[in-house]
């Protein structure tokens, strides 16, 4: 048996473990394992060519610099799509906050009360996250905070009538999945500086 077929079967948590002990092969074919996701979840964000490449490249310094702190291995491939994620929105916050020549800024500077596009991506990116997080919740929780947060919100008594739920308990329901949505969010690595 050859020693690329070797890594090849062995486990992803296997190669982590070799990776933390140096052997600089099981770290490559844990890159080769995981690109297309990295790169899938860096395409999602519609950057630059260079700037997709940086947030590819910092995500894999990020699994060299945490790779004794990944608290489970099996998970590898979740832990790399959140930080690619994280890696796009602050090249992205960063690119938001890079100010030119005095001219240069007078000549971009756009009505307040209109978000720019750098806004609109970063915020369509966030509520993109938001929901696949919600979507982790239990399906009532789910339905539960569609409603109360939707443009047409229902008012309790009809939310009450729809679910089951009495109209009394609905808010105390309402705070606990925001509780749990508020976990799975840090869960996934994502700060408060982050959704600012």
């Amino acid at each position: 048996m050859t020693l690329m077929s070797e890594l090849d079967t062995r486990s992803t948590a296997e190669l982590v473990f070799c990776a933390r002990e140096g052997d600089r092969r099981a770290y490559e074919e844990l890159v080769e394992r995981h690109q297309r996701q990295v790169w899938g979840a860096v395409r999602g964000f519609r950057l630059s060519e260079a700037d997709a490449h940086d947030a590819v490249q910092m995500t894999w310094l990020r699994l060299v610099e945490n790779l004794g702190r990944l608290n489970d291995p099996t998970r590898l491939g979740a832990w790399l799509t959140t930080t690619a994620k994280r890696e796009c929105l602050r090249l992205i916050r960063r690119r938001n906050r890079e100010v030119g020549t005095p001219e240069e800024f007078f000549n971009t500077v756009v009505d307040e009360r209109e978000p720019g596009p750098e806004k609109q991506v970063t915020d369509d990116a966030m509520t993109r996250l938001l929901w696949q997080l919600v979507a982790e919740l239990p399906r009532p929780g789910q339905d539960l905070l569609k409603a109360v947060t939707s443009a047409d919100r229902p008012a309790y008594a009809e939310i009450s009538k729809a679910t089951g739920m009495a109209v009394g308990s609905i808010g105390p329901t309402r705070g606990r999945y925001l509780t749990r949505l508020r976990k799975l969010i840090e869960a996934s690595g994502l700060d408060a500086e982050t959704w600012r």
